[in-house]
């Protein structure tokens, strides 16, 4: 009963992931690449600039917060995200289950080929909730719900995720946020704090002593 149901769910998935692939619309000159270039922001290349600006920002301020919230969020999600991607569900991407159909990766910075659920979608949520809980806005929260659905569709577009891929990357994408905000983010913060107290004057005094010696 549940292989049926399964399989059912992925006939309809096929189905209306190349309905949107091929489609007169996304035919159109420029579009593969506008989603190329919206796609590159739920990367992680792209949140690993973010991460560093954050680490730069908080040293010169002093404040951590958003940065610990940041990174504590990252290693926890991302491994449920890999448990689940990779050893839960490991499901190919459109462009190797659906080749014999004509559809290709148009993501170049994919290095892998599983795809439940969206990582672009999922993370790009999350760390929208986690800057939308540090300033305390929904108004940023509303901006990061509507630019993830933006987010989705352009990974339909590059041929990188079924629809399911992408329901369910806000599905996890919560999950993760709500896990790490209300769950285990105060243990995360603790050790980030004591990490930080405890290695902060002797990484001063490294950096002191290198400059004396320039």
């Amino acid at each position: 009963m549940t292989v049926e149901i399964i399989s059912k769910i992925e006939k309809f998935d096929h189905k209306v992931f190349l309905y949107i692939y091929k489609s007169e619309t996304l035919k159109k000159k420029g579009i593969i690449t506008l989603a190329k270039i919206y796609s590159f922001f739920g990367n992680m290349y792209f949140w690993g600039i973010i991460w560093l600006c954050l680490t730069v920002y908080g040293y010169i301020t002093k404040d951590y917060d958003l940065f610990c919230l940041m990174t504590g969020g990252s290693i926890q999600s991302v491994i449920i995200h890999v448990l689940i991607r990779f050893k839960l569900v490991s499901r190919n991407r459109p462009f190797i289950t659906l080749e014999k159909e004509g559809v290709a990766q148009h993501d170049d910075l994919i290095r892998e080929n599983k795809s439940f659920p969206s990582g672009h979608v999922a993370f790009f949520l999350f760390f929208g909730m986690m800057i939308a809980f540090y300033y305390q806005s929904w108004v940023v929260l509303m901006i990061f719900i509507i630019l993830d659905i933006i987010m989705g569709i352009t990974r339909l577009i590059l041929g990188v995720h079924f629809p399911t891929d992408v329901i369910a990357g806000f599905g996890f994408g919560i999950l993760y946020a709500v896990l790490f905000l209300y769950g285990t983010s105060i243990y995360w913060l603790t050790l980030f704090y004591w990490i930080g107290h405890t290695f902060s004057p002797i990484i001063h005094e490294w950096l002191y002593y290198i400059f004396q010696i320039q």
